[in-house]
C-alpha cells in the first residue's frame, strides 16, 4: 500500500485534489542541474530531507538534481537505505481514496514511493517523496526495479572507495553453445566454477573466462541456441519415430503373412508324406512322388526363409525405433537442460545485493529478490557499532576481475525497542528504555570494511554474480523485510516490539 502524498492536507475537496496535480499549477524551474545524457552505469539518488532536493549519480558523477516534498509533521518521511520496488504510470493511491499517483516508484510495502505531486519549498507530503512533473516523468524512464535510494535527513555525497575488503568478480569459462546430445559430442553441463587465471598447463589451451556478466549473457545465447537445437532434434525423433512406427506396423504384417505361408507349405507337406507313404507302385511312379515331395520341401523351405527375412526386417525396424524414441527422450532432456540454462542467465541478468549484519553477524547475499544464500561473517569488535555504509560498483575496474565502487555513508541505523501495553485508551506501545542518540557516523566505510572476515568459499560464491550494478551494505542491524519479496531496506530507525 503507498501513502499518497500529492495531499498537502488531510481532507480537502475533490476539484481541490485534482488541481494539486495539474502541472501548470508548479513553480517554474522545478528541475535543477539537470542534464541531457543518458545515464551511464547504475543510476542511484539521495533525498536529503533537510534540504528538500534529490541527487540522482550515475558512473560519471552527478546525473541530475531536483526539488522534492517529503513528508509533512506527523507523515515523515521514513530515513534509510531502499530500493525501486515497482513502478507503475498511472498508479493511484489505496490509502487516500484513489487518488492519482503518476510516475510511482514505489520505496517500501508500507506506503513510501517517489511520484509526481506539487513541490513547495517546504514538506507537504503524507510520507511519500513529491518530485516535480517534468522529473518526474524523466527520472520514470530511466530508472529500473532495483535501483538504490537513500533517504537521509542531511545530504550525503558517494565517493569512491577502494579496499581489498571489497568483493571482486570471479572469472568464467564461457558455457557451451553446443547441443551436445544432437551432435553426437560428450554431454557437459556449462561449467559455473571459477577458474583462476594461471590454470592449466602452458602447453594446455585455456578456455575463453568472461567476467560474470559477460557470461550470464553468453550462458543466456548458449541457453537460446541449444534449445532451438534441441527442439529441431525433437522434430526430426518424432518425425523418424513415426515413420519407424508405420513400417513396424507394416513389418508385423509381412511377418504374420509369412508365418502363414510357412504354415502352409508345412500342411501341404505333411498331406504328401502321409499320401507317399500309402502308395504301393512301380518304380516310375515311386520316383514322381519323390519328385513331389522335393518341390513340397523346397516350397516349406523357401517359405521360411523368407519368414526369416521378414523377423530380421522387423527387429531392425524395431531398433531403429526405439533409437528414435530414445533419440526423442534426449531432444526433451535436452530441452529441459536449455529452459534450466535460461533460467539460470535470468536469474544472473539481475545484479546481487550484499548485506552485512552486525545485529546478526551474518552475510545474506539475494539476486534482486530471490535469496541465494547467507553465510557467518567474523565482525571485529563486534559490540561496536559499524554504522550505515552502502557501496555501489559503478563500472568495471582495468581489468575484467577487477569492479570500480563508490561509498554512501548515510547515518547509522539504530533499532529503539517498544512493549506493548493496555490501557484506558486502549493497546498502545512504550518504550522499554529510554531512547538514546546514536552516534550518527561511528565508523567510516574503509574502517568499517576492516573489521569484516568472509570465508574464501563465501568470496567464490559471490565472486561469480558480482559485477557493474551489484551492491554490499554495512549496517548495524537487519533487513527490514516485510510479507512481500523485496531487496535489501535498512531503516534509520526501527521500532522493535518486546
Amino acid at each position: 500500500m503507498v501513502a499518497l502524498v500529492g495531499f498537502g492536507l488531510v481532507a480537502q475537496p475533490a476539484d481541490a485534489r485534482r488541481r494539486y496535480y495539474q502541472p501548470e499549477r508548479e513553480e517554474p524551474q522545478a528541475v535543477e542541474d539537470t542534464q541531457s545524457r543518458a545515464p551511464v552505469g547504475p543510476l542511484y539518488g539521495v533525498v536529503s530531507l533537510a534540504d528538500q532536493h534529490v541527487t540522482f549519480y550515475d558512473a560519471k558523477g552527478v546525473w541530475a538534481r531536483s526539488r522534492v516534498s517529503t513528508g509533512q509533521q506527523g507523515y515523515a518521511t521514513p530515513a534509510g537505505v531502499f530500493s525501486i520496488l515497482e513502478k507503475n504510470r498511472y498508479h493511484r493511491s489505496n490509502i487516500y481514496s484513489g487518488a492519482p499517483m503518476p510516475f510511482m516508484q514505489r520505496l517500501t510495502w508500507t506506503g513510501v514511493a517517489l511520484h509526481l505531486g506539487v513541490v513547495p519549498n517546504y514538506p507537504a507530503s503524507h510520507g511519500c517523496v513529491r518530485l516535480p512533473a517534468a522529473f518526474a516523468q524523466r527520472l520514470f524512464g530511466v530508472t529500473s526495479v532495483g535501483m538504490r535510494v537513500v533517504i537521509a535527513p542531511q545530504d550525503v555525497a558517494p565517493v569512491d572507495i577502494a579496499h581489498a575488503k571489497l568483493p571482486a568478480p570471479k572469472l568464467l569459462p564461457l558455457p557451451d553453445k553446443a547441443d551436445d546430445r544432437t551432435t553426437g559430442k560428450q554431454d557437459a553441463t556449462p561449467a559455473v566454477e571459477p577458474v583462476a587465471l594461471s590454470a592449466g598447463k602452458p602447453d594446455q589451451t585455456k578456455p575463453d573466462l568472461v567476467a560474470p556478466g559477460e557470461y550470464a549473457e553468453a550462458l543466456k545465447a548458449a541457453a537460446i541456441q541449444k534449445g532451438r537445437a534441441a527442439a529441431q532434434a525433437k522434430k526430426t525423433a518424432v518425425a523418424l519415430a513415426g515413420k519407424k512406427q508405420s513400417e513396424l506396423r507394416q513389418a508385423d504384417r509381412d511377418v504374420a503373412l509369412a508365418e502363414a505361408d510357412v504354415k502352409r507349405a508345412s500342411r501341404e507337406l505333411e498331406t504328401a508324406t502321409r499320401a507317399a507313404e500309402k502308395v504301393d507302385a512301380d518304380e516310375a511312379t515311386s520316383k514322381a512322388v519323390d519328385q513331389r515331395l522335393s518341390a513340397f520341401e523346397a516350397r516349406l523351405a523357401d517359405a521360411e526363409t523368407k519368414a526369416g527375412a521378414a523377423r530380421d526386417a522387423r527387429a531392425a525396424i524395431e531398433r531403429d525405433l526405439l533409437a528414435a524414441q530414445e533419440a526423442v527422450r534426449a531432444a526433451i532432456a535436452d530441452g529441459d537442460e536449455a529452459t534450466e540454462m535460461a533460467r539460470d542467465a535470468a536469474s544472473r541478468a539481475t545484479p546481487i545485493s550484499m548485506l552485512i549484519s552486525r545485529k546478526t553477524s551474518r552475510l545474506y547475499v539475494r539476486q534482486g529478490t530471490t535469496p541465494l544464500f547467507d553465510v557467518p561473517v567474523t565482525i571485529k569488535d563486534a559490540d561496536r557499532p559499524l554504522g550505515t555504509h552502502l557501496f555501489i560498483a559503478t563500472r568495471t575496474g582495468d581489468n575484467k576481475a577487477a569492479l570500480n565502487w563508490v561509498g554512501i555513508t548515510p547515518p547509522a541505523a539504530v533499532e529503539v525497542k517498544y512493549r506493548r501495553h493496555s490501557s484506558r485508551r486502549g493497546r498502545a506501545v512504550e518504550p522499554l528504555e529510554p531512547e538514546r542518540a546514536a552516534q550518527p557516523f561511528p565508523e567510516t566505510a574503509p574502517a568499517a570494511l576492516d573489521r569484516i572476515e568472509i570465508s574464501e568459499e563465501a568470496k567464490d560464491r559471490i565472486g561469480e554474480r558480482l559485477y557493474v550494478g551489484s551492491t554490499l551494505i554495512l549496517s548495524d542491524v537487519a533487513s527490514n523485510d516485510g510479507k512481500f519479496p523485496m531487496d535489501f531496506q535498512i531503516l534509520a530507525r526501527t521500532i522493535v516490539r518486546d
